[in-house]
């Protein structure tokens, strides 16, 4: 009997041992490691999380992607050739910031005024260069002449490899600012200014 009863203990602190040495490892649903490091699959699957938290009360109407990949909510937004002019259009990005940029890109924008919320996630070719994209950023947006539906505020959030860029009304802003650090808790605002200069 003292057999049986030994070799049962042996088994469960093995099975305790293994449960414990597979949740070390594992990955939570926020993106983040125990490690403490961001991973992010992809543009468009961070938006979507992004999006996801903000709740339903503070949803618009909604349009992301390029035209092949358009749809409600965030969408994909691939960064070729045929593309670029529509990005740069969109999000007020410079040449100069548009070359800083990979091919991993998802845009959001609100459906019916583009100056109420438009925004992108995109992955940068220099991490280390997010907070001199965040500034050039800034400065491409408050040289704009809005013609109608002025936005109140531009955002820059640094997210891993990735940054967030959006300009709009401070509510939404301030939603978005507060999603990404919901997801990601190592989310991190680089810029956060009027978008426009009196």
């Amino acid at each position: 009997m003292k057999k049986i009863v030994s070799i049962m203990v042996v088994m469960s602190m093995s099975f305790v041992l293994v449960a414990f040495t597979g949740c070390g490892n594992a990955k939570d649903d926020s993106g983040d490691n125990s490690d403490g490091a961001v991973h992010i699959a992809s543009a468009v699957d961070f938006y979507t999380k992004v999006w996801a938290a903000f709740g339903e009360e503070n949803k618009f109407s909604s349009v992301g992607g390029d035209a092949e990949h358009s749809t409600e909510g965030p969408g994909e937004f691939q960064l070729t050739e045929d593309n670029a002019d529509s990005f740069k259009q969109l999000l007020f990005v410079t040449d100069e910031l548009y070359d800083m940029l990979e091919n991993d890109a998802a845009t959001l924008c609100h459906m019916m005024n583009s100056n109420t919320f438009s925004s992108a996630v995109a992955k940068l070719k220099d991490p280390a260069k997010s907070s001199e994209f965040a500034n050039a950023y800034r400065d491409a947006i408050q040289k704009q002449h809005w013609m109608c539906g002025f936005p109140d505020k531009v955002v820059v959030i640094s997210v891993g490899d990735y940054v967030v860029m959006a300009y709009g009304l401070e509510e939404n802003i301030d939603n978005l600012v507060a999603a990404c650090a919901e997801v990601f808790a190592q989310s991190k605002v680089l810029v956060d200014a009027p978008a426009m200069i009196e």
